[in-house]
């Protein structure tokens, strides 16, 4: 038996999926406010929150400075939140979302400083940990490669591809693809009830926040478990 972590950094949404044995756990670091229609329905199926104040500036080098010390205060909270979910005597396995470049250059670089300073974190303070970052695009091709059956399009050798039942492929998923991915899979998370009876959702242009992060760290731990289990033959 392992801890499994699977994590989404957001500047202003970050969430944690924690698996250990049975015990499921769903953490999320938001700015939104605790009145958010989508807060209240998250907290009901038992997802743990905590909001996020920061302060701004006016001036370019205070700003940057209160960001970093922001960072830096975040990534400890993170730890710190996540450390109690976790069995101290058992191995863990931590996967990451890693970035996504198609954003704005402020918007990555804040990321990257977020990101970095909670990898760090997490490496200082777990002390049996192996960590493993994995890009968006390979996180929504194992997503479909978790929930939709392969398509066989090799003649002479077999080659394969996968699809969602709308013929969609894996790694062109967007956020709506990837909330239909965690309905139909019926991934078993805390979350998942909830989350059923509004899969009209994922007929809308944006997931609303925290839902998507959510759902990405629920899948970077859910694509890592069973890399962890099928390549170590190891028990779930």
């Amino acid at each position: 038996m392992y801890n499994f972590i699977g994590i989404d950094i957001s500047l202003n949404s970050t969430a944690v999926y924690i698996e250990t044995g049975d015990k499921k756990t769903v953490l999320s670091f938001t700015s939104k406010k605790d009145n958010n229609i989508w807060i209240n329905e998250l907290k009901s199926a038992g997802v743990v929150f905590t909001h996020l104040y920061r302060k701004s500036s006016s001036d370019y080098s205070s700003n940057e400075i209160l960001k970093l010390i922001d960072f830096s205060n975040l990534s400890v909270q993170i730890v710190d939140i996540i450390l109690p979910y976790l069995d101290q005597d058992l191995k863990t396995f931590c996967n990451i979302e890693g970035y996504s470049f198609s954003r704005n250059t402020s918007s990555i670089l804040d990321i990257v400083s977020l990101s970095t300073l909670v990898k760090t974190e997490l490496l200082t303070r777990i002390s049996d940990i192996e960590m493993s970052i994995i890009s968006p695009l390979s996180l929504k091709l194992e997503a479909c490669k978790l929930v939709y059956p392969p398509i066989e399009i090799g003649v002479k050798k077999k080659k394969y591809k996968w699809v969602n039942d709308q013929g969609i492929a894996g790694g062109s998923f967007k956020k709506q693809q990837m909330f239909k991915a965690f309905i139909d899979g019926k991934i078993d998370t805390p979350i998942y009830n909830i989350l059923f009876h509004h899969k009209d959702l994922m007929d809308r242009e944006k997931i609303p926040n925290p839902i998507e992060d959510i759902i990405d760290s629920i899948f970077c731990l859910k694509v890592l478990r069973r890399k962890v289990v099928t390549h170590e033959g190891l028990a779930q």
